[in-house]
């Protein structure tokens, strides 16, 4: 196992525990302020994972570590928790972070890079690093 996926194992643990009360933070990611404090802490975490600059803009950073936004992932945990299905749920996840991507004004670089989330995230070679 290399750095990047010690590095990622551990920022997936700490993700985990946040979103074991997804259905519970669902409803609290209309509160703006307790969204940038969740987005805070993830984006320390993809900045360890990356190893990338801190001035890194949040839709960039998340796409170059292959971690979706905390938010859409509540989202999604709160959709698999009140029944919908998990590949449904996980389609619907991609098809947001792919638009909110496209749709940002930040990470211009990074989204001519990398057009496709998923098929970043599914890569079978390459490690991100300085």
């Amino acid at each position: 196992m290399n750095s990047e996926s010690k590095r990622k194992t551990l920022a997936c643990v700490m993700q985990s525990q946040t979103l074991y009360t997804a259905p519970v933070w669902n409803n609290a990611t209309n509160n703006k302020v307790l969204t940038r404090k969740l987005t805070r802490v993830q984006r320390l975490m993809s900045i360890r994972v990356t190893r990338t600059y801190r001035t890194i803009s949040a839709e960039a950073f998340g796409v170059i570590a292959a971690i979706p936004p905390i938010d859409l992932l509540i989202n999604e945990r709160a959709k698999i928790y009140n029944g919908q299905n998990r590949a449904t749920a996980q389609n619907s996840l991609r098809a947001n972070w792919q638009e909110r991507c496209r749709s940002s004004t930040t990470g211009r670089w990074t989204h001519r890079i990398i057009t496709n989330i998923s098929n970043w995230q599914n890569r079978r070679y390459g490690e991100v690093d300085y």
